[in-house]
Order: C-alpha cells, then structure tokens, then sequence
C-alpha cells in the first residue's frame, strides 16, 4: 500500500470515528437519563425501609391494612374446605354460614344466629383460586355504620408447609381514615386475631362448641345491658 494510499485509510477512519464518537455518547448519556429515575426510585425505597425500621404499611397511609397469620397443622385442602363451605365455616368462623363458591356467591357469616345485623348478609365473593386464595366483601356491626358501609374486603391466602401444615394469611383492605375507622382497625386487629386462633384450634382439638364459646358480639351486647 502506498503512502498515499495509507493516509487515506486514515482519513477515513479518522472520518468513521468522528461520525461515531458522538453518535455513541448520545446513546450512553439516552441510556443513563433513562436509568436515573428507577436507580432514584431503589434507592429512595431502601433509604426508607432502613429509615423505618418498625412501620409497615399495614399501620399507615392508603395501604392500612389488618394482616394476620398463622400456620395450621392441617393439609391445604382441608383448609381449603373450612373457608369456602357453609359447613366449614361453621367449624370455626360462625355458628351459621353461607358460602357458595362463585364469583358474585355469597359469602355470608352469621356471628348472632338470632340478628342478622351482626353478620354479613347479602355481601359476595370477589376472586379466587382454589387451594390458593380466596377474597370477599366485608362489613362491620351496626354500631361503625360508615365502616359498615365502607365497602372493605377481605383476602385470604394460603400455602402448603410440607404434606400436613398450612400456612394462611388473612388481610382486611379498604380503610378509610377517621375516628370511626380507627375504632373499626382496633376492633378487627383482635377480630381476626381471635379467628385465626380458633381455625388453629379447629385442627387441633375439632370443631368450635358454639355453646361454650364466647364471641365479641356477646361482649358489645353485655356492655350495653
């Protein structure tokens, strides 16, 4: 190759890298705008959970939720079974149910066989999946009209622990803020407290004697005697 010719290949290297050079720079500077804000986002998300280290969404904000959990010595079709029957049900949520497994079924609970005002008569089922979750509307008694009417839900999820345990997680959504809704989060906090501590029992020691169970109904109904 001639020198000529040699300085001419330069040239035109010299020309492509010029050409590229900031071609290439437009497209990395494109990349990294692009990837500040999601980098920001992590971040920021990290900064706040090391923050606040005691919060969760469940006591705060539009998320307030009351989550409880627990892990029952029963195989996921049986617990499966208890949730989404009337005759499960009634093994450890009422005395008296009516569920009938659909979307737009009933999912009513009868906690006073004797008032229907306190339970959820004429409320539905949302979603489900077998064997994995299922949710539904939810009140509360007459006494917190506007959480009554507030349009809550529930959802309960659960997943097998081995070949005989089930772990299930019960979240109720929909809060709203006010006075009413904090006796309301205060109310169901134990509700579903003392719910799962009886579908705990249920596999242990069998069915609720409705007879010599005492439920929260009873207790509001005394304090106003």
């Amino acid at each position: 190759m001639t020198t000529e010719s040699k300085n001419c290949a330069a040239c035109a290297i010299g020309d492509e890298e010029s050409f590229f050079k900031p071609f290439l720079q437009r497209r990395i500077m494109k990349y990294i705008l692009m990837t500040l804000p999601l980098a920001a986002v992590v971040v920021a998300s990290l900064m706040t959970a090391q923050e606040r280290p005691n919060m969760t969404a469940a006591e705060t904000g539009p998320a307030r939720a009351v989550r409880v959990e627990a892990t029952v010595k029963a195989p996921i079709s049986e617990v499966w079974r208890v949730w989404t029957t009337s005759h499960g049900a009634e093994e450890f949520f009422a005395e008296k149910a009516n569920i009938r497994l659909a979307i737009g079924g009933p999912y009513e609970i009868q906690f006073d066989p004797k008032d229907e005002r306190s339970g959820t008569k004429g409320l539905k089922i949302l979603s489900y999946a077998p064997e994995e979750m299922i949710s539904f509307q939810w009140n509360a008694p007459p006494e917190m009209p506007e959480v009554r009417n507030g349009g809550t839900w529930v959802v309960v999820q659960m997943r097998p622990e081995g070949t005989d345990r089930t772990h299930v997680t019960v979240t109720h959504l929909g809060w709203k803020e006010g006075l009413e809704w904090d006796r309301a989060y205060v109310h169901f906090t134990r509700g579903w407290g003392d719910l799962m501590k009886r579908l705990e029992r249920r596999f242990t020691d069998g069915p609720i004697d409705w007879n010599k169970e005492r439920m929260m109904y009873q207790e509001s109904r005394e304090r106003k005697s």
